[in-house]
């Protein structure tokens, strides 16, 4: 299963440049499908402002991404993903239009991502080292899943607040809330579709030289199906180690694990861990 690739650029004594790798997630999906959150970066360099003149920015990235079955087990998980980003930026904000598609090799499936559409505020200073920033999007059904499913669209509203204490030690902290607008509420096999989940997520990247950074990141989730009163509990967790080798290049190596956390209705097995052989993958990518 895929999962989330943060990606921090490297910046020393200069602004974060406007680019970013990135990896989709199916974990924490909030409408169950791959490409719920296929638009999931690192927020310490995308929300950075550019250092570039032009008011438009933008990033191409690809990964490759296996977990650690063999691929003669029906567990076994290999695939090749694009994504890309354009951005145009303003003193009103900013918009953002981003697409991504995936191929999974092991199974020799390919799909689209959903599109996600994007407006973001201006960075609000609120101390020399703390600043805020409000988002309000909508993903678009362009995936397979989401067109047979019936998605309509699903609005997302997320703010980031960001601590920038120096040019080594970036965090943020980011809630998010959507909501899936689906023609029906139970799909063609009686499942219930996810109405609204409810996010809460944390990074920290450590830039220890000028070229090399790691990202730690991780989230909590909790998703209400329809005719439900019910939260599903969920998390992700995600490292990353990172290389700039040349101004406009990153290549990084990662792990990611997802899953839920534990309920005495449902047993042990879905319990947090940082690895676990059944959902973990690893992942190697260049923007």
């Amino acid at each position: 299963m895929p999962s989330k690739n943060n990606c921090a650029l490297l910046s020393k004594k200069r602004k974060f440049r406007y680019q970013t790798a990135l990896l989709c997630t199916a974990a924490i999906s909030l409408s169950g499908t791959f490409s719920s959150s296929a638009i999931a970066d690192n927020e310490n360099v995308s929300a950075a402002n550019s250092t570039s003149n032009s008011n438009w920015s933008g990033y191409v990235s690809a990964t490759a991404t296996s977990n650690v079955y063999k691929q003669s087990e029906p567990d076994s998980y290999q695939s090749i993903s694009g994504n890309g980003r354009i951005a145009y930026r303003d003193e009103w904000g900013s918009v953002r239009l981003s697409v991504g598609g995936e191929l999974e090799t092991h199974h020799n499936k390919s799909y689209y991502y959903d599109t996600f559409l994007e407006y973001r505020t201006p960075s609000k200073k609120l101390n020399p080292d703390w600043s805020l920033i409000g988002s309000a999007g909508v993903f678009l059904p362009t995936s397979h899943t989401s067109q047979e499913n019936k998605l309509r669209a699903a609005p997302r509203v997320a703010g980031y607040l960001f601590y920038r204490p120096n040019n080594i030690w970036n965090f943020y902290i980011s809630p998010r809330f959507r909501y899936n607008a689906y023609q029906y509420e139970i799909g063609r096999q009686g499942e219930h579709f996810v109405e609204h989940q409810i996010d809460i997520l944390a990074d920290a990247t450590w830039q220890f030289t000028d070229n090399w950074y790691l990202d730690v990141s991780g989230s909590y989730g909790m998703a209400k199906k329809f005719n439900s009163s019910r939260y599903d509990n969920l998390f992700t967790a995600s490292q990353e180690l990172g290389w700039e080798f040349s101004p406009s290049w990153i290549v990084a190596a990662g792990h990611n694990n997802s899953g839920g956390f534990y309920d005495p209705e449902r047993g042990s097995s879905h319990g947090f861990e940082l690895y676990d052989k059944r959902s973990s993958v690893f992942y190697l990518s260049i923007t």
